[in-house]
């Protein structure tokens, strides 16, 4: 692999049709606080699609990773029988809870379908991704075979790449993919330290909440073939887990050379943070510019609502980097945040130098920020060039104009969460996917 061409390409999730306010992950604050409103489906895909417009308009790659068939029908056929129609009858009678757990959208967070880790860091210069297994919330873990594929359609004749199967979770092995692992590394196509952020050991006071293992991050961390050098495996701060920060991107977001982390992230406070200085300094040579945020800066409740950290941290073409933060940042706390984000930008000390604030409310009402919406992926040009020739998910204004009119044709403008009950939604869906995978060149995603 060519590590000098290395470039980063960003995978946005597209919200399916029946993207709704269940509030089925109870430890997401905003999803809990959002159960039974209305959802519209139509504004919360186009809001991605400005979100990978504004990527491409930034000058870094996008690509886009298209939503799953709903309902999940395989559960409820062990259940119900009959055509499909039958079994969403059947299912919203009996069992609404179940049917609107198969229901959910949730693969629209494309920072849960993988984990990366990039070519220059691995022993075999390989670049590897693994499916997460989203064991820990049933409307999750349905997402995990359904995501290999797609990963597996897209990457699979692209050279020097390994698509690793979901971890075993009857091991004890609970993997939530990127958005509880972070890269750190002088440039793109340099070598780098991959920081796996874990919520439980099996410590006791470890809690139940706890979505990460320390298990599964060392299982991804092998078989990716990271050295000792090149993997630092950091415990999630278990008060802040149970304040709703159940990913390790509510609280951190790093980009290259930067990291920007709440002071309460880690359960050893500063002192793993330095650790994270200190084995990034060793692994690379280089000085990691640490902008740590205080908890009189900004409180870990108020880093929850805002999604401050849940931001995009991406480098120009020029070298510069650009923050992509929710408008909450703005809206909230009477702009408490935007003004700490802005202060950041004003500093010479750190590469930030732009802002740009991204109207993500459809998802950020289910607790998905831009950070949640997007998978990382550090690709050669060659990779790039396999990728585009065999699929077509790569984000230009001819797919994003395609997209835009697939949305409008078929995604309904409000949704109560009890209508994925009526079995034209699933037609609707259906209808979408088989057009979608022709579009794209991928597999229906069912």
């Amino acid at each position: 692999m060519d590590t000098d061409q290395v470039k980063e390409v960003i995978f946005v999730g597209l919200p399916g049709p029946t993207h709704n306010y269940s509030g089925l992950a109870r430890d997401n604050v905003a999803a809990s606080l959002n159960r039974g409103s209305t959802s519209n489906p139509k504004q919360a895909a186009l809001q991605a699609l400005e979100l990978a417009r504004l990527l491409c308009t930034l000058g870094i790659e996008a690509a886009i990773l298209p939503p799953q068939l709903r309902p999940h029908l395989p559960p409820l056929r062990e259940r119900y029988t009959g055509r499909d129609e039958e079994v969403i009858i059947q299912a919203a009678r009996d069992d609404l809870e179940l049917l609107e757990k198969m229901s959910s959208s949730s693969a629209m967070w494309a920072a849960n379908a993988a984990t990366i880790v990039a070519g220059p860091d691995s022993r075999d210069h390989k670049l590897h991704l693994t499916s997460a297994n989203l064991h820990t919330n049933m409307h999750r873990r349905i997402e995990a075979q359904a995501t290999h594929r797609v990963l597996s359609a897209i990457f699979g004749d692209a050279e020097h790449c390994a698509v690793h199967a979901p971890l075993d979770a009857a091991k004890g092995l609970r993997d939530e993919g990127a958005a509880n692992h972070m890269r750190l590394a002088p440039q793109h196509a340099q070598a780098g330290l991959n920081v796996f952020v874990y919520g439980t050991d099996g410590s006791p006071g470890d809690p139940e909440t706890a979505r990460q293992t320390l298990a599964a991050s060392k299982q991804v961390a092998r078989q990716s073939g990271l050295d000792e050098t090149g993997a630092l495996f950091v415990k999630q701060n278990p008060a802040v887990i149970r304040e709703g920060v159940f990913h390790n991107d509510v609280i951190a977001v790093s980009n290259a050379s930067v990291l920007l982390v709440h002071e309460q992230a880690y359960g050893g406070g500063k002192a793993d943070i330095a650790r994270i200085e200190k084995a990034y300094a060793q692994r690379t040579g280089h000085t990691l510019t640490t902008l740590i945020i205080g908890d009189g800066d900004l409180s870990v409740e108020e880093a929850v609502h805002t999604y401050f950290f849940n931001s995009q941290i991406v480098t120009r073409p020029d070298g510069r980097m650009a923050i992509i933060a929710p408008v909450e940042v703005k809206d909230l706390y009477a702009g408490k945040a935007a003004r700490l984000m802005e202060a950041i930008r004003l500093d010479p000390g750190n590469p930030i130098a732009e802002i740009h604030f991204a109207d993500l409310r459809q998802s950020m009402n289910n607790g998905g920020g831009p950070a949640c919406l997007r998978l990382r992926v550090p690709m050669s040009d060659a990779q790039i060039a396999a990728v585009k020739k065999h699929t077509n998910v790569l984000a230009d204004a001819a797919l994003l104009t395609q997209l835009r009119l697939l949305i409008e044709a078929h995604y309904p403008n409000s949704l109560e969460s009890e209508a994925v009950a009526d079995p034209a939604l699933y037609r609707r869906c259906l209808t979408l996917l088989t057009e979608l995978s022709v579009l794209m060149k991928l597999p229906l995603l069912g």
